[in-house]
């Protein structure tokens, strides 16, 4: 896997740059910013990193992570945009139109005609694998710190190596960041076993508004129900996956309200391309991970995604 030169050479030949990630980052959009970011210090370019929302409590053991701006960069035509983890600037907050040049670091299969310089490719596992091979063709020495960043990366979107998308070349690479001083334990410990009380309770809620449909589980969290436990945004991150534990679930839909008749949903599937299906609602993502949004009653939500899983 080889980086478009262009996109080598624009970043080799030019300086101050806007890394910018999506609404409600991950941890592969986090890590890959911010080993990024070293990575471009290293050769001596000037840059900032901006997330609209911030850094979520359980991801700030990522090394640097207190440099990230939150909010988003002025649009000028001094700054370079480097758009990552995603690749339509709605996705990050940004209009997108007033910078130099838009470079656009992606992997997901849902793609949208944004960007001057682009590479998105939904064969790699996460955008760290991306993050990893620009940093290589620039020739930066692969620091603990950046090691570190892009090994969570990794693990985030590969769910520490069990889904589908885990090959050869995913456990390749996670072993030479391990060599470069990347901690397994220490990446799972901070992923895994720092949940806030907040956000546990709020599990409790989401379990016990599991709704199961043959081989689909849907489920719904409401304004009144995170309010309740006293979470934030982030604490919804990956609540999807503890309904797909259920050996006879092979779709798992969760949505969560963001405002009357406002929801936001996730999907996750072995069995149907949920990208297809994020896209009837103006959302994409991967064949087997995907989100939307929809403006609908929660009765009739429920019925057009039953419908359209089981006619996928």
């Amino acid at each position: 896997m080889k980086p478009p030169i262009e996109l080598i050479n624009y970043i080799k030949n030019n300086d101050n740059f806007a890394l910018v990630i999506h609404v409600n980052p991950d941890g592969d959009a986090l890590g890959s910013m911010l080993a990024l970011g070293e990575g471009l210090k290293a050769i001596g370019k000037v840059l900032k990193m901006y997330s609209r929302d911030g850094v979520p409590h359980y991801s700030r053991f990522l090394p640097n992570s207190d440099i990230i701006i939150q909010g988003l960069p002025l649009e000028d035509s001094s700054t370079n945009l480097i758009l990552i983890d995603c690749n339509a600037p709605k996705r990050a907050g940004i209009n997108g139109d007033g910078f130099i040049k838009k470079l656009v670091i992606d992997h997901h299969l849902t793609e949208e005609d944004f960007g001057d310089i682009k590479w998105v490719d939904p064969s790699a596992a996460a955008s760290g694998i991306l993050i990893y091979h620009i940093i290589k063709a620039l020739e930066v020495d692969i620091t603990q710190n950046i090691a570190t960043n892009l090994y969570t990366a990794i693990s985030v979107d590969t769910g520490t190596f069990r889904y589908q998308n885990t090959k050869a070349d995913t456990l390749s690479i996670a072993s030479e960041l391990v060599s470069c001083g990347a901690s397994p334990s220490f990446v799972a410990e901070h992923l895994y076993n720092k949940w806030s009380l907040a956000r546990f309770n709020l599990l409790i809620k989401f379990l016990n508004s599991v709704e199961i449909y043959d081989d689909i589980a849907i489920t719904c969290l409401t304004r009144e129900m995170i309010e309740q436990t006293g979470a934030g945004p982030h604490d919804t991150e990956d609540i999807v996956n503890f309904s797909g534990m259920l050996e006879t679930v092979k779709t798992s839909v969760f949505l969560k309200e963001a405002d009357k008749d406002f929801w936001r949903g996730s999907i996750r599937s072995t069995k149907v391309n949920v990208a297809d299906v994020a896209a009837k609602f103006g959302g994409g993502g991967h064949k087997n991970a995907a989100g939307f949004k929809a403006n609908s009653e929660i009765s009739v939500l429920k019925k057009q995604l039953l419908g359209y899983l089981r006619e996928s």
